[in-house]
C-alpha cells in the first residue's frame, strides 16, 4: 500500500464510521460539558407535514376602514408571514393564498397547545411597534394603550433590521437591543433631547412593553426591556426584523391535521430505497466485476454520508415523500460517474495498457463528462428550489445534496480503493475487470499525463 492512499483510506473509514454512527436509529446524540459549557446535540430525522402532521391555520385579512385590499398587499402579507414562520424554526411550512383575502398556513410538527398558541401569536399579530409620547404618564407594562390618546413619535418601519437582537442585562433577564436607520436616528435624537425627564412608552400591537424615562439624548441605538420570557423576546425580534403586516389578519379557523401519508407510505418508501440500492449493487457487480464491487462499497458509503447530512443538527433536511424520492433517485445517479470511469478503464485495458495507466486514464478522461453532467443536474435543482415551494424544494434539496456527495464517493473513494488493489495479486485476473482474453500487468500506479499523445493514447508503462 502506498502511504498517500493508506492515509486517504483511513480518513474515508473514519468519515464513514462517523456517518454510520449518526445514521444509527438509536443514536443518543452528544451531551457533555466542555470547559464549563454544556453541549447538547441531537441527530434526529425531521419529517415534513405529509409524514408527521401538524397545524393548519386559516387567516383572513381584516383591513381598517378605508384601507384598500389589493393582491399586492396580500402577497406582501404572505411573504412577511413566511419569513416569521421560518424564524420560528418550523421546516417545510406551507403558506399559500386562498381567494382574495385569505391565507392558509400549515406547519409540520406543531402539535402541543403551547406551540400552537405561540405560533399563532407570532405570525397572526400585526407586529406594529410604536414609540409613543406619554408625557409624565408611565403606563403599566402588559396593558393596552388607548388608541389616539397619545402622539406616536416613531414606528418600527424606522428600525434597522440588522441591529435587532436579543441581549441580556446584568440579572440575565432578556431584553431587545435595536437600532435606527438614518431618518429614525435623527428624529429620535431630536425628540429625546427636547423631552428629557418625560416617559417614552414602547408599544407593540397596542400593548405596552415598557415605559422608560428619558434621561439624556439618544441617537441611533436603544434597548427595550419588559416582562417577557426568552421565547417572547425572540418572537418580538422576529416581528421587528421582518416588519409589520401590511394589513391586519384574524384567525378564522385553527385545527390539527394528521399525516397525509402515514407510516405505511414511509415503510414502502424505505423498502423501495433498499430494493433500488440492492438492484444497482447487483448490476454493478455482475457487469463490472471487481470495479463494480468497489463501486458498491462507495455507494454504501454514499448512502451513509447523505443520510447523515440529512440529520445534521444545524440545518437538518426535512424529509417529505418527495424528498425521499429525490434521495432514492440520487442513489441510481450516484453510480453514473463510476460507469463512465469503468468503461474508459476497460477500453484502456483492451489496448494493452497497464492497470495503473488504465485507472488514471479512466478517471482523468471521464472527469469532463462527470463534471458537466453533475453541474447540469445542480442547475436544474437550483431552478426547482428557487421557483418551487414546499415539496418541490424538498425534492430539489435532497437531490442536489446527493449529487454533491456522489462526487466525493465516486472520485475519491473509488479511486483510492482501486489504487490500493494494485499491490495485491487479486488485480492480475482480467476476468475480474470484465475484460476477457487480455493479460493485465500490475504495477505501482503512476499519474497519467494531463494531455494524451497525438494518437489519444497513454504510453505503455506511464
Amino acid at each position: 500500500m502506498r502511504r498517500r492512499e493508506s492515509i486517504t483510506l483511513a480518513v474515508i473509514i473514519l468519515i464513514a464510521s462517523v456517518a454510520g454512527w449518526i445514521v444509527w436509529p438509536d443514536n443518543p446524540g452528544i451531551h457533555a460539558t466542555v470547559f464549563n459549557r454544556d453541549i447538547d446535540v441531537d441527530f434526529k430525522v425531521v419529517e415534513g407535514l405529509d409524514l408527521q402532521g401538524g397545524m393548519q391555520v386559516l387567516l383572513e385579512a381584516d383591513p381598517a376602514p378605508g384601507q384598500e385590499l389589493t393582491p399586492e398587499t396580500m402577497n406582501a402579507a404572505r411573504s412577511v408571514i413566511e419569513q416569521r414562520i421560518n424564524a420560528f424554526g418550523t421546516t417545510e411550512p406551507v403558506i399559500q393564498l386562498q381567494g382574495q383575502r385569505r391565507i392558509v398556513v400549515e406547519m409540520p410538527g406543531v402539535k402541543t397547545p403551547e406551540e400552537r398558541d405561540r405560533a399563532v401569536k407570532l405570525f397572526g399579530e400585526t407586529g406594529l411597534l410604536e414609540f409613543v409620547d406619554t408625557g409624565s404618564t408611565s403606563p403599566p407594562p402588559g396593558r393596552p394603550l388607548e388608541p389616539g390618546k397619545y402622539p406616536t413619535v416613531l414606528t418600527g418601519k424606522n428600525v434597522d433590521a440588522n441591529a435587532v437582537s436579543v441581549t441580556f442585562d446584568q440579572r440575565n433577564t432578556p431584553q431587545i437591543a435595536f437600532g435606527w436607520d438614518a431618518e429614525g436616528a435623527r428624529t429620535f435624537g431630536d425628540y429625546t433631547e427636547k423631552n428629557v425627564g418625560k416617559y417614552l412608552t414602547i408599544v407593540l400591537d397596542g400593548v405596552v412593553l415598557s415605559a422608560p424615562r428619558i434621561n439624556s439624548r439618544i441617537d441611533d441605538r436603544g434597548v427595550i426591556t419588559g416582562r417577557f420570557s426568552l421565547a417572547e423576546a425572540k418572537d418580538i425580534v422576529t416581528k421587528l426584523k421582518y416588519g409589520a403586516l401590511p394589513v391586519p389578519v384574524k384567525v378564522v379557523q385553527q385545527r390539527e391535521i394528521g399525516a397525509t401519508l402515514g407510516q405505511d407510505s414511509v415503510d414502502r418508501s424505505i423498502m423501495a430505497g433498499a430494493v433500488g440500492l440492492g438492484v444497482v449493487l447487483t448490476y454493478m457487480l455482475i457487469y463490472y466485476r471487481l470495479p463494480g464491487f468497489i463501486a458498491g462499497v462507495a455507494l454504501v458509503i454514499y448512502s451513509l454520508l447523505t443520510f447523515a447530512a440529512f440529520k445534521n443538527p444545524w440545518a437538518p433536511v426535512t424529509l417529505t415523500l418527495a424528498g425521499i424520492a429525490g434521495f432514492i433517485l440520487s442513489i441510481g445517479m450516484a453510480v453514473d460517474a463510476n460507469i463512465l470511469i469503468f468503461e474508459r478503464m476497460k477500453e484502456e485495458l483492451r489496448l494493452g495498457r497497464t492497470l495503473g495507466a488504465a485507472i488514471e486514464a479512466g478517471f482523468n478522461r471521464a472527469w469532463d463528462s462527470i463534471r458537466d453532467s453533475n453541474i447540469s443536474t445542480l442547475i436544474t435543482c437550483s431552478i426547482l428550489y428557487y421557483f418551487g415551494s414546499g415539496l418541490i424544494r424538498g425534492f430539489a434539496l435532497t437531490l442536489a445534496l446527493g449529487v454533491i456527495v456522489s462526487l466525493f464517493t465516486a472520485i475519491v473513494v473509488t479511486r483510492t480503493l482501486l489504487r490500493l488493489l494494485l499491490s495485491t495479486g487479486v488485480a492480475r485476473m482480467p476476468a475480474l475487470f470484465g475484460v476477457g482474453g487480455v493479460t493485465v500487468p500490475v504495477e505501482s500506479v503512476k499519474r497519467a499525463p494531463s494531455r494524451p499523445d497525438p494518437n489519444g493514447f497513454l504510453p505503455a508503462g506511464s
